[in-house]
């Protein structure tokens, strides 16, 4: 950890007020996933985690399952991003009982996209293949490379009013964080639906 503080790693990612880069991805089943389509009806929640072998996102996915239902209940869509492929996705899925559209992120683009893409270093490579862990085969890719962990709260119209990017991967944010966020856009986005209903009658 003391490695992200040193290098700033995190310094890059996308912000506040920031367009969110659209993507598609394909889901556990294969079943591809467009950002605009996830965002077309209210905002959309965007995790990224290091993968199931990870106890820290394994826990942050089981409170956002546990949450699930209250983001939906203010119009809200969540799905979370990993750069695991192949079967690894529907075996997270199946294991912790998750109901959650979990995206692969193939070739990591939406990760370097939003600046939460980093490259494992050479010392922690050697510590996660001692522990059985082989990036490049759960990857699907040569180049072993990981996103800090980050959620996104983005609106309808793609900008990003919500930001958690924390290099310390024990640290994620509480689900009672993103769902006052999601409040404070609904409330925003009806009160600038009054404010063009109210111009409109004017005319």
């Amino acid at each position: 950890m003391r490695w992200f503080r040193d290098t700033d790693v995190a310094s890059h990612a996308l912000k506040v007020g920031d367009d969110a880069p659209d993507f598609l991805l394909p889901d556990a089943d294969g079943r591809l996933h467009s950002s605009e389509q996830l965002r077309s009806n209210g905002p959309l929640v965007l995790s990224f985690f290091r993968g199931g072998w990870c106890p820290f996102c394994t826990a942050e996915l089981c409170a956002l399952q546990a949450a699930k239902d209250e983001f939906e209940s203010v119009g809200a869509t969540l799905a979370v991003v990993t750069p695991e492929t192949r079967d690894f996705p529907r075996q997270l899925k199946r294991s912790l009982g998750l109901d959650l559209k979990v995206l692969s992120d193939v070739d990591y683009g939406v990760a370097k996209s939003y600046g939460v893409l980093f490259r494992v270093p050479d010392e922690m490579k050697e510590h996660y293949s001692a522990l059985g862990f082989d990036f490049g085969a759960r990857h699907g890719s040569p180049e072993w490379m990981l996103p800090i962990p980050a959620t996104y709260v983005i609106d309808t119209e793609g900008r990003i009013r919500s930001a958690f990017v924390e290099p310390d991967f024990t640290i994620r944010e509480e689900p009672s964080q993103i769902l006052a966020s999601l409040r404070q856009v609904a409330s925003t986005t009806s009160k600038g639906a009054r404010r063009r209903k109210a111009t409109s009658g004017k005319g």
